[in-house]
């Protein structure tokens, strides 16, 4: 085996294993993290955890930290924003001594950094739109025992924490959290807009206007809920059609961004060394660039006529 096919082989086994472990840190280490965190109560916290957790508190008086920690609180992920940079800057770098045996040094540091940033994006919006999917699919149920709280005399927040007792999560986990903002002195209708903003989708908002009006106006709450709950029970199941209906459809874009990456490597295992003779002269860098600008077009294109709003 040539040295470029190992170096090839080397590449492809490294990235894998870099999004394999970049995906268990965010699966499985937030459900350590929380156990951890319980069986510290009490106790002084470390001097890094303290560092970190005294640039976390300046990040998130900034507009992109409280963006950044409402994203990941979306995606059910417990890292804190500074940590996720943290992971994020380590993971560039090493990306960087990746890229750096197939491309030019100044064009890999670009590689890596956006890699980086669209691998952790892909990741936690993946995460994200699942929580979301997992929270969409509960909420007939959630507008059916706010109805039945309303209906046995509870106030709204009361039928809401009732609610965030009885559900399972994702929907228990995001009331609850709701609850806890009520209890701190935040009215219920900008706790509910906050929910709707860490899980935004037409049908949260639907039924969040929905509660809000009612907060407002008054009226037949019992009735506009139980409504509201068969219209979402008939949303839910003709999304899912739509979904297994458009499902092999959806992979096309998935295949048309693999082929262009592909068909980079398929060419330096032809011709060693090609990429970074290419990368090295502005004339390459330019036809890489038109490549991916027309490969993202594609896959944009596919995507958008494959998406139904319902």
């Amino acid at each position: 085996m040539s040295s470029a096919s190992l170096a090839l082989l080397l590449l492809v086994l490294s990235g894998a294993l870099g999004l394999l472990g970049l995906w268990q840190l965010l699966a499985g280490g937030s459900r350590r993290a929380e156990l951890a965190a319980r069986g510290r109560i009490g106790l002084d916290e470390g001097g890094g955890r303290s560092i970190v957790r005294a640039l976390d508190a300046r990040l998130r008086r900034t507009q992109p930290g409280r963006r950044l920690g409402a994203w990941l609180a979306g995606a059910g992920v417990k890292l804190l924003p500074a940590e996720l940079l943290g992971i994020a800057l380590v993971a560039a770098i090493a990306g960087y001594f990746v890229f750096s045996v197939l491309l030019a040094p100044v064009v890999a540091a670009i590689a890596a950094v956006a890699a980086t940033v669209a691998v952790v994006r892909a990741i936690i919006e993946r995460r994200r739109g699942n929580r979301r999917d997992l929270f969409v699919a509960q909420l007939p149920e959630i507008a059916r025992m706010l109805a039945n709280g309303t209906q046995a005399g509870l106030s709204m927040p009361q039928a809401v924490r009732m609610a965030s007792r009885e559900l399972a999560d994702p929907a228990g986990a995001e009331l609850r959290r709701a609850v806890e903002e009520m209890k701190v002195g935040r009215p219920a209708e900008e706790a509910l807009e906050a929910l709707r903003e860490r899980l935004p989708s037409r049908e949260v908002a639907v039924l969040m206007s929905t509660i809000a009006i009612q907060q407002r106006a008054g009226g037949d709450t019992v009735r506009a809920l139980g409504e509201l709950a068969q219209t979402l029970e008939s949303r839910k199941e003709l999304r899912r059609e739509i979904t297994t209906l458009l499902s092999g459809v959806v992979y096309t874009s998935y295949v048309v961004a693999a082929m262009g990456v592909g068909t980079i490597l398929l060419i330096n295992a032809i011709s060693p060394g090609a990429t970074q003779a290419m990368t090295s002269s502005p004339l390459g860098i330019a036809g890489i660039v038109v490549a991916g600008v027309l490969w993202a077009i594609a896959f944009v294109l596919i995507r958008r006529t494959t998406r139904v709003d319902i």
